[in-house]
């Protein structure tokens, strides 16, 4: 299977990232993925087409070490999926700085440093797709979303630009901004919140009471992400954002409206500062 398509996959050791390994060996590709436990992994799947790894995402030279340890395994790399992250929430004024660092680090960082190792063996192959999961909340947020919020719109941000500047190239590169996805993304293994809280935020209070409600009830389904992720790599014009799931459509098209109806409610302001 020489001539199958390589995948790298972070953050595959659980949830949505260990579905697309799956889905992309399913789909006939080679895969390398990152994980805490490459061993627990490798014994999980058992398949001759994976290949596990370790990999500090804050450390540029373990990503480009992980990174060449791909290319001399499989050759080349055809499908990047920067999943890995996790998520911060509290208020703005709660959380703590260092922590806000931390998940700049894994959130933005990461991608930025996986993203700029992989590239410039796709750019000498004149071929690549780069899909980086984003968030719905990269574009609508609300209390207690605001450092997560932030980083994910920053990964948005940075893939849109980074689509434009590859395209030319022959590559491609698309923000995935899924809805919610029934995984322990919310489970206090997978997510951090400040240790000290500050009376008076009644609408974060709620915000994480509705999220501690919804955890493992979300509609969206990891397995049929996947699917999509494997439908969106092969798209031969694939666009530089997507959102996925029926939550995520409907509270972009909603926030679309929200930001139109302001535009032109202050258009007079907007244009004020034209001379």
């Amino acid at each position: 299977m020489t001539d199958s398509p390589v995948w790298l996959v972070t953050g595959a050791s659980k949830g949505i990232g260990l579905e697309v390994v799956k889905a992309a060996i399913a789909s006939g590709a080679r895969v390398a993925a990152t994980t805490r436990s490459p061993e627990k992994l490798s014994a999980e799947l058992r398949d001759p087409n994976l290949l596990a790894l370790a990999v500090d995402l804050t450390d540029e030279h373990d990503v480009r070490r992980a990174v060449a340890q791909v290319q001399t395994e499989f050759g080349h790399i055809d499908v990047l999926v920067n999943n890995a992250g996790y998520s911060l929430l509290g208020a703005v004024e709660e959380v703590s700085l260092a922590d806000v660092r931390a998940n700049f680090d894994i959130n933005v960082f990461g991608v930025l440093t996986m993203t700029r190792a992989v590239l410039p063996g796709m750019r000498d192959r004149g071929s690549g797709r780069i899909l980086n999961l984003a968030s719905i909340s990269a574009s609508v947020t609300g209390p207690a979303q605001g450092i997560y919020s932030a980083t994910k719109a920053a990964v948005l941000m940075l893939t849109e630009a980074l689509d434009a500047e590859i395209a030319p190239l022959g590559l491609h590169a698309t923000a995935i901004c899924p809805g919610g996805v029934r995984t322990d993304f919310l489970d206090a293994s997978s997510m951090r919140r400040p240790e000290v809280t500050i009376p008076g935020y009644d609408g974060v209070a709620r915000t994480l009471a509705a999220l501690d409600r919804l955890n493992h009830n979300q509609g969206g389904d990891p397995a049929r992400l996947a699917g999509a992720l494997v439908q969106i790599s092969a798209l031969p014009d694939p666009p530089s954002r997507i959102y996925l799931g029926t939550d995520a459509l409907h509270a972009i098209l909603h926030k679309s409206d929200e930001v139109r109806a302001d535009a032109e409610r202050y258009a007079d302001v907007s244009r004020s500062i034209t001379s």
